[in-house]
């Protein structure tokens, strides 16, 4: 069984003198200082390459007096300071528990979790609790030391740090109180995300990045930020988070990047990618598209008069739609444990470190300006095409240009300066525009699908209410958006 807690706390250094602070002035009345020492032995695992660490994840087996078992943390804040820590009661073996390890698996990319590290801790222990008993915040003193095994040997460190970690029950300015102590008392808010990350050596602070001197970098620098954002919503899906359109909008940007700046791209390769990305897209479509359309048919069916509203519509195609989505959601699921995904993965680490690209990428930024140009007057052509025939085809063409266009406008943002910044949100309205138009005539045909499927007994009345509302909707869609085309064609 896998038990999970929210870990708040900050880490500082400390020198070997450093003499901790009277801590009972915040002891509070009736509540006490509870003083004990501990040995702990960590072993801490990763693959070869760091995937984990590289994504602010450890994943640790804990042996000694207090605090055992296998251990997961999951950054929860910016900052660091708050992580979700995943618990499983200690095994006989190194094994890294299938719940953790599969929990990982994405952001490994399906290679093999192997020892790293070896910690040993001296820690002694500084509970505070209140009167009832609940813990307030614990400090713990750690001398730590280390071994990382190295080629042709091993690397062997030690050092002291100082852990204030949060309660339950901490009043929320307790952490800057003790912040203040500690600091006064010589210690520093430490460098390093994590132990594993102090004994590795591993650079501390993310080195802010210089302008970008090719085209080539640009885009490698956005598949990269799209790599980041899968990885960190895929994690989320397998934890049973609803990220499926956090995920979904990184490999929409992915897939645009590798269409409208196809010129500066291995050809072949960009083409093999976007296979696999295409079929990843469609199976978090399957299920985003029912939770959204679930939520709609929610507010247009609660804003229908009662005496419109016959039988039990709601629940009907509330649990069709429910049903339907868990379906697919257990494909994505087995999808995310399959080799193509996890090939796809590795894929794109491969062009987020060092992307194919041809001769044309090697020219200045300011080329880019060319794509982008480009995939405006694609949206330009399908607009104007979409509005004059009214065509759901041509619409929808024209919507999918338009996010292109806006992700491209993302991309050289830097070239392209405040034009490019309008560009977005110029191309940002009319997406929803064309998104809603969208959704109105996937609704409609979905209302048909469902009352043909609804129990002979039931009346359909609802339905067709409903699917006359949606007709409703696209059709003012198609009329803001022809007013948007008007405007922005000056």
């Amino acid at each position: 069984m896998v038990t999970e807690h929210l870990e708040r706390e900050t880490t500082y250094s400390a020198t070997p003198e450093l003499q901790l602070p009277d801590l009972t002035g915040i002891v509070p009345p009736g509540g006490r200082l509870d003083v004990a020492a501990h040995h702990l032995s960590s072993a801490y695992f990763d693959t070869s390459g760091r995937d984990l660490l590289v994504n602010r994840v450890t994943l640790r087996r804990r042996t000694g007096s207090t605090d055992t078992g296998w251990h997961l943390k999951l950054p929860a804040s910016d900052d660091g300071t708050a992580r979700h820590e995943l618990g499983v009661p200690l095994t006989s073996g190194d094994e890294v528990p299938r719940e953790l390890s599969d929990l990982v698996l994405g952001l490994r990319r399906g290679s093999p979790l192997v020892p790293l590290v070896t910690i040993t801790t001296e820690r002694t222990t500084h509970r505070i609790v209140d009167a009832d008993g609940l813990l307030l915040v614990e400090i713990a003193d750690d001398t730590v030391s280390a071994v990382a095994p190295e080629a042709g040997g091993a690397r062997v460190s030690g050092w002291r740090e100082i852990e204030a970690e949060l309660g339950s029950a901490a009043p929320a300015d307790l952490l800057r109180t003790i912040d203040a102590m500690l600091t006064r008392a010589g210690a520093t808010e430490s460098a390093s995300p994590s132990k594993v990350a102090t004994a590795l050596g591993t650079p501390t602070r993310r080195r802010k990045l210089k302008k970008a001197r090719t085209a080539g970098e640009v885009l490698r620098r956005y598949i990269a930020e799209q790599d980041a954002d899968i990885l960190t919503g895929e994690l989320a899906i397998r934890r049973g988070e609803n990220s499926i359109h956090h995920v979904r909008v990184a490999t929409r940007r992915l897939r645009s990047t590798l269409r409208i700046f196809a010129r500066h791209l291995d050809a072949d390769r960009a083409q093999s990618l976007d296979a696999d990305l295409s079929w990843f897209a469609d199976l978090l479509g399957e299920v985003r598209d029912r939770d959204v359309q679930r939520s709609r048919f929610v507010e247009s069916i609660a804003a229908l008069p009662d005496e419109v509203v016959l039988g039990s519509v709601a629940e009907q195609i509330d649990a069709q739609l429910s049903a339907e989505e868990e379906q697919h959601r257990a494909a994505l699921l087995d999808a995310m444990r399959g080799p193509r995904y996890l090939g796809m993965l590795q894929e794109v680490r491969l062009w987020a470190t060092a992307p194919p690209v041809t001769k044309a990428a090697a020219g200045k930024p300011d080329v880019l300006a060319k794509d982008v140009r480009s995939a405006g007057k694609k949206v330009t052509k399908h607009l104007t095409a979409g509005i004059r025939s009214e065509s759901d085809e041509e619409l929808h063409k024209a919507r999918k240009a338009g996010k292109r266009a806006r992700y491209a406008a993302e991309l050289a943002a830097d070239v392209l300066g405040k034009k490019g910044v309008a560009s977005v949100h110029r191309y940002k309205k009319l997406q929803d525009l064309l998104g809603e138009h969208q959704d109105a005539v996937v609704a409609a045909e979905l209302l048909i699908r469902l009352a043909n499927a609804a129990p002979t007994e039931m009346p359909t009345f609802t339905y067709g209410v409903l699917h006359e509302r949606e007709l409703a909707r696209a059709a003012a869609s198609v009329a803001r958006a022809r007013r948007w085309a008007k405007k922005h064609s000056r």
